[in-house]
């Protein structure tokens, strides 16, 4: 928790840092929104299912840096979800049948690193579109709805705060002078395996599901479904974000003072 803290802090601070004074030079801005998916992949899915997705929504600001470099501020709002039933070919989560959804408040600042000169005026060469790379940090706001099958579909409702760092590549493109379109792809590597409500507690212990609903039953699990409780992997629980977007683009002409 530490480590991803301080690196949400130092890369915040990085970039109000540049953006600020950035904002004396800067010729191109852009506000814009998303539209995409989310996915899961834990305890519950081990592997990403592209397919088990659920819908989001996401607004950025943005700021053309260099002829390279781009930096952006997102927020994020959308859903994952996981199904024991999903994974068809292991024998154990289909006897297991858990399964969650869990809706996602993220905000996250984010370096992109594009390979084309997109956007500049620091060249004779200007391409209207580029793919891009980028590297970010941030943190999310999570409830889980967990249910489990095999005590009686008991539900479980947990709230989490966890870190992320991502890590992600994209597409974008002019279109009609000052609006752009793109595509982009990210992973949110999590400071946390409980976003399924399943996982293995810091000591390396297994953790009972929890709820922060009053209404839930306190339930001590039978022994033979104790084998079911055992989480799908040590790993800790990630999502990712594919999502279509669209931005406006602000000129901004800095005039030299006169002589």
């Amino acid at each position: 928790m530490i480590i991803y803290n301080s690196v949400v802090r130092i890369t915040f601070g990085f970039l109000f840092l540049f953006v600020l004074p950035a904002s004396v030079i800067a010729q191109k801005w852009e506000v814009g929104t998303g539209v995409g998916v989310c996915n899961y992949k834990g305890d519950i899915m081990p592997s990403f299912k592209p397919f088990f997705a659920r819908p989001a929504g996401s607004a950025f600001v943005r700021m053309n840096w260099t002829r390279s470099i781009s930096l952006k501020v997102q927020g994020m709002y959308g859903g994952i979800a996981g199904n024991d039933k999903a994974i068809k070919s292991d024998p154990y989560h289909q006897a297991r049948g858990h399964s969650f959804t869990a809706t996602i408040l993220e905000g996250m600042g984010q370096i992109e690193y594009n390979f084309a000169n997109f956007r500049t005026t620091a060249s004779r060469i200007v391409n209207n579109w580029t793919p891009y790379v980028f590297w970010g940090a941030g943190g999310a706001m999570v409830q889980t709805n967990a249910q489990l099958l095999s005590i009686n579909n008991a539900v479980y409702i947990t709230k989490s705060s966890p870190t992320f760092l991502a890590l992600g590549i994209g597409f974008k493109k002019e279109w009609r002078n000052q609006w752009n379109w793109g595509v982009e792809f990210g992973s949110r590597w999590t400071d946390t395996d409980y976003l399924d409500n399943k996982g293995y507690a810091r000591d390396g212990t297994v953790q009972a599901p929890t709820s922060s609903s009053p209404s839930t039953p306190s339930i001590t699990f039978p022994y033979s479904f104790q084998k079911y409780q055992t989480p799908g992997t040590k790993a800790k629980d990630m999502y990712y974000y594919t999502n279509f977007s669209v931005s406006y683009v602000f000129y901004k002409v800095h005039c030299p003072p006169r002589r």
